[in-house]
């Protein structure tokens, strides 16, 4: 049966990368039937794994057309657990023995030397890049294969800025005791771009996505730890 073929783990990525979407658009872009969708949805709602909406709760909003909208879907927190997400107690346990053991400054360290790596490694494809959008296209899918499901929206106006978006945090649950991981990534983002980048939101700090707003002007990047000190 179809439905029984439908793995969740790809259903939750493109949840991540295109939600929040309805059922019928979410068959479409799997390329199976619209009930067979629905039934997995069904599924893994009974399971907290995903919530439906009448109004999407974070992204562009779509044009209202006649009769009664559609529903849209996006994952829980528990559902992005489930998508990729194994190693994060893993992680968080190695992260909290760094920090009792050797203080908040070994922490720091560990972020920074995270960034670096990832610098090194993201640096090699953007410097063939001609311009920030390139960059940020090469960016968005060199984080997508690391398991980010990065997207990009191209913004409009005189400031010509550009939406960098992941949908997923493999350290997301880190990131939420320590944002020292969102701020050296942060900054990781602004060096490799070569322009200014703010973050909007985090999935760390209880948004639906990671935003990081590109612009053309080089500025310093806004340190994300503003949105965790809101928080509290």
């Amino acid at each position: 049966m179809e439905f029984k073929t439908l793995g969740r783990d790809r259903l939750a990525r493109e949840l991540l990368k295109l939600g929040p979407i309805t059922a019928s658009d979410l068959a479409d872009s799997l390329g199976i039937s619209a009930v067979a969708v629905r039934k997995h949805l069904d599924d893994m709602s009974e399971k907290s794994l995903v919530k439906s909406h009448e109004i999407a709760p974070f992204g562009p909003a779509k044009p209202k057309g006649r009769g009664r909208p559609a529903r849209v879907y996006s994952l829980t927190s528990e559902g992005r657990d489930f998508f990729e997400n194994q190693y994060q107690s893993l992680a968080q346990e190695a992260v909290t023995y760094l920090a009792t053991t050797f203080g908040d400054k070994a922490v720091k360290d560990f972020a920074l030397s995270r960034a670096n790596e990832m610098l090194k490694k993201y640096s090699l494809i953007l410097n063939k890049a001609k311009d920030v959008t390139e960059k940020v296209e090469i960016l968005s899918s060199a984080l997508s294969i690391d398991g980010f499901a990065a997207t990009t929206d191209k913004g409009s106006g005189p400031t010509h800025t550009i939406q960098l978006c992941q949908h997923n945090c493999p350290i997301a649950h880190v990131a939420e005791q320590h944002p020292e991981f969102c701020d050296a990534e942060l900054d990781a983002f602004s060096q490799l771009l070569g322009v200014n980048v703010t973050r909007l939101s985090t999935i760390a700090n209880g948004g639906n996505i990671c935003t990081s707003l590109v612009s053309t002007s080089p500025k310093s990047a806004v340190s994300s730890a503003q949105l965790h000190k809101e928080k509290k």
